[in-house]
Formats: structure tokens, sequence, C-alpha cells
């Protein structure tokens, strides 16, 4: 709890939002000297910059932008969109055991020429002798065909507009190759378990997406801070400046004393200058995260700052290496994926050792009709000198073995993953609190100082002035990158275990296409 205030302290005294800027000045040193115009050349307080057309300005949420994401991210939909065909393609797997039926319609013309010699059928474009006569041959003929799980095949035709046998049927029932529902069922399991993994991978799309939109939104937090940060470092070294210039006119300061200030003006102005760009590059990385040309400028409240770095600290707490551990290996996709490929192996290799059996059938087929035929027997095939079965076997017992040891490797791969991951969110957060104490202390050296300096007590110097400055800005950068780091710490070792979907699931607008 103390770390969670010190933080919420922290956030309002930075003030992350654009605009909220506090400067610390000399208050005390512009009462005692009166104040002059600043000369024509002065450096302005604010730089320079090419100017665009105004951007609609949108406070946002990091639940909005992940949501923003969902919704536009177009490598994300056309993945969801992959997954329809490709449970379209489950759904024709299904029905390899239901009936299919075939119907036949055929009609032939045949001419016919008659000559001396008799009948003489005619080829269309032939010229025709004496006599000619043209016959249609028509015919109906409805097929169906039958395979059931334990391999059994059934054939019936029908011929309905004939005389005669009028019913065809056979049936072929294996007995060694082929033979029994897990064998027949197997290439029905092997698609299910390519659908699984087509869910899967595009959980692991989504995880991934969502990832790095936090890491992006994160970006935009610091890049935001960033210009706050520098903002109110150069209206400090404006106002010693201002002061300084004062004095010059007022003749306690030499015009050489001016050279010093003017440097670290300017190399404020570049720095600030330079954190505006890095907030337009992160402007734009979410722009196009979320799929949008429009011309926004995203703002993170510092209610939102504040709330993700209490909620990510609260969450940590939570964290057990061990139960973390076991989660991830309930969790993680590429696990579950090597899983799942272990069972299409299994399923490969129990093919491999059924094509190595005989063909042993047990066969019957018939007619019905006027003249009624039915017969019976046994076949038995087997190709001799052929090594592929035996290559086939061997190869799907390797592969077998190779991905056990793939899985033992994985699980050894997640544990210290998500062991150091964990080492290092908590140790992202000790650096977060020893960030905060080095950040105070150089506030309070630089206001001891200016103090001092007011006085003209200690033997403060400007140049040491400056130098407290820019250590306070040194020390606020530094708090600010490890606050960055430990929420991208916190996002990216959920991602390790494996529940970003589950973290955010609650507060997210998911389409059911990218539900799995």
């Amino acid at each position: 709890m103390e770390i969670l205030a010190a933080s919420a302290r922290w956030a309002l005294r930075a003030g992350w939002a654009l605009g909220l800027y506090s400067a610390i000045a000399l208050p005390a040193l512009a009462e005692t000297i009166p104040l002059v115009e600043p000369a024509p050349d002065t450096p302005s307080l604010e730089p320079t910059l090419p100017t665009a057309a105004a951007a609609e300005i949108v406070t946002l949420t990091l639940t909005d932008l992940l949501n923003l994401t969902l919704e536009g991210n177009r490598e994300l939909r056309n993945q969801a969109l992959g997954c329809i065909v490709q449970r379209q393609q489950l759904a024709a797997a299904e029905q390899i055991f239901n009936p299919r039926l075939t119907p036949t319609l055929r009609v032939d013309a045949t001419r016919s020429r008659f000559g001396n010699g008799g009948d003489v059928e005619s080829n269309p474009g032939s010229v025709l002798l004496e006599g000619s006569d043209t016959d249609l041959d028509q015919q109906v003929r409805l097929d169906t065909t039958l395979t059931t799980r334990l391999g059994t095949r059934f054939e019936l035709g029908l011929t309905p507009f004939e005389g005669g046998q009028l019913v065809q049927f056979g049936v072929r029932q294996p007995l060694l190759r082929g033979f029994g529902t897990a064998v027949n069922e197997a290439p029905l399991n092997q698609a299910r378990l390519g659908e699984t993994r087509n869910q899967l991978a595009l959980r692991s799309t989504v995880i991934d997406t969502l990832t790095t939109a936090i890491l992006s939104y994160n970006n935009l937090v610091s890049a935001q801070a960033q210009v706050d940060i520098q903002t109110q470092a150069l209206e400090r070294r404006q106002q010693q400046l201002d002061i300084l210039q004062a004095l010059v006119e007022a003749g306690r300061r030499a015009p050489i004393d001016l050279f010093d200030p003017e440097r670290s003006l300017a190399d404020a102005q570049r720095s600030l200058v330079d954190a505006q760009n890095q907030l337009d590059q992160a402007n734009s990385t979410l722009l196009n995260l979320i799929g949008t040309d429009r011309n926004l400028r995203f703002v993170a409240s510092v209610e939102t700052i504040a709330e993700l770095f209490a909620a990510a600290a609260d969450q940590l707490a939570t964290y057990q290496p061990d139960a973390l551990v076991d989660l991830a290996l309930t969790q993680r996709t590429d696990y579950q994926q090597a899983q799942l490929q272990r069972q299409q192996q299994e399923l490969d290799l129990l093919v491999a050792q059924d094509n190595l059996r005989w063909q042993l059938d047990a066969v019957a087929d018939g007619t019905l009709g006027d003249g009624s035929r039915s017969a019976m027997g046994l076949v038995a095939t087997r190709t001799f000198g052929d090594p592929q079965p035996a290559t086939d076997r061997l190869t799907s017992d390797i592969t077998l073995q190779q991905q056990d040891n793939t899985l033992a490797q994985l699980q050894d791969q997640i544990r210290n993953d998500v062991v150091a991951g964990l080492s290092s969110a908590r140790a992202s957060l000790s650096q977060v609190v020893a960030a905060e104490r080095a950040t105070l202390n150089a506030r309070r050296q630089l206001e001891a100082d200016q103090e001092q300096f007011r006085l003209g007590r200690g033997n403060i110097t400007l140049f040491q002035l400056i130098s407290q400055e820019e250590a306070l800005v040194t020390a606020e950068t530094n708090e600010l990158e490890a606050r960055i780091d430990f929420l991208n710490s916190v996002a990216q070792l959920e991602q390790t275990v494996g529940i970003t979907f589950e973290r955010w699931a609650a507060e997210l607008e998911i389409a059911p296409e990218l539900q799995g």
C-alpha cells in the first residue's frame, strides 16, 4: 500500500495529462529583483515546430484501445476470417460417414443406315445411303454409397426405368486392414484436432495483439510523460534565464553569465522537440494498430495511468511461482498446440501400423430383379517388396518420440520463463521505489541550492544550479522509465503465462469470430 500511495502521488505530481504543467521556479528571488522584458534575441519558451492540421483530441483508456484494436486490426480480422473457412472444412469432414447419393441421367442418340449389307451404324455428319433411322437410348440410375465407422462399405445402384435387374448391391467388410472405429475415425479425429489447433492459433494471435496494444499504450504514456517532464524543465530554465537577465540589466551580473543558462535553455528546447517527436511516433503506432487513417491525437489521463500502476502492483502481489507455472501449462497456447500435435502423431502411428496388415475383406454383391444373382467371398491382397509402409511406421514412431522430447523441453522452458518473468516484474517494482527516492532527493537538492543561490550562501554557482536542474530531469526520466518498465514486465509476464485473454476478457467487446 505504501508503494501504491507513493505511485498515486507521483502520477498526480508529474501531471501526466497534457497541459498540466507546474513549474518549480524561484519565486522568492523574482520578488526581490525587478524583472524586465526579455531582449529580442532571447530564446522563446516554446520551440518552433512545423504546423499541421488540427488533430481531434481523444482521451484514451487502455480498455478503449484494446477494444479498438480487436475491432479494427486487419491482420487479426484476416485470421478470424480464415477460421470461418476452416470451420466449414471441419463441417465437411464431419459428414464422412453420411450416405452419398449420386443420380445419373444419360441420353444416347444412335443413327443407323440401311444398305445392301444390312444395318450399318453411322457417325454424326456421315452421308446416309438409301435409308436411315435414329434411336434414343435413355438411362436413369441412382447410386448410393455408405461407409460405417467399422469400415463397412455399402454400395447400392437402382435403375428404375429398365426391365430386368433393377437393383445392384455390393458390400465390403475389412477384416484386418481398415477394420475398427479407431482407424476409420482417424481422419475425422485429425480434422477435429486441426480445427482445435486453428482456434488456438487465433487465440495466440489475439493474445499477442493485445500485448502489443498494451505495450504501445505504455509507450504512449511514457512519451506523454516525457513531454511533460521536458516542458517543466524548459519552464524552469526559462525562468532562471529571465531572472539572470534581470540581474545583468541591473548591473549585478556580467553578460558572460548568460552563456551557460542560454545553452541550458537550448538543450531543453531540443529535448522537448525530441520528446514531442517520440509522442507523435507513439500516437502513429496506435493509429496503425487500430487500423485507421483519421487525424487523431490520443491522450492518456492521469487517473488511467495511476489506476494501471496500482492494478499491476496489486496483481503482482498475488502471483506465486509454482501456481503461475501450473497455470501456464494449462493456458499457454504453444504448449496446448504441442499436446495436440502429439495426439495427431499418435493417429498417424495408428494408421501406419494398420497399413502393415494384410488386406482381407469379406465381400458380397448381387442383383435383384427378374434374374436375381448374389455372391459372397473373401478377398486377400498384399503387396510384397514395397518398403514404404514399414518406412511410414518407423517414421511415425520416431516422430512421436521426438514430440515427447519437445513437450518435456517446452515444460522446462515454460517454468524457467515464468519464474524469470515474475522475478523481473518484482525487480522492476523495486526499481520504481528506488527511482522515486532518487527523484525526491534530486528535487530537494535543487530547491536547497536555489534557496542558497538566492541568499548568496554556500558558494553555489550558476553552473552548479544548472547541473542540479539537469540532475532532476535525469531522475524524473529514470523514474518514468522504471514505471513503464514495470508495466511492460507485468504485461509480458501475463503473456508468458498465457492469461492475457482472461485478464481482459471481462472488459473487452470480443466478436464471436475472435472467441474461437
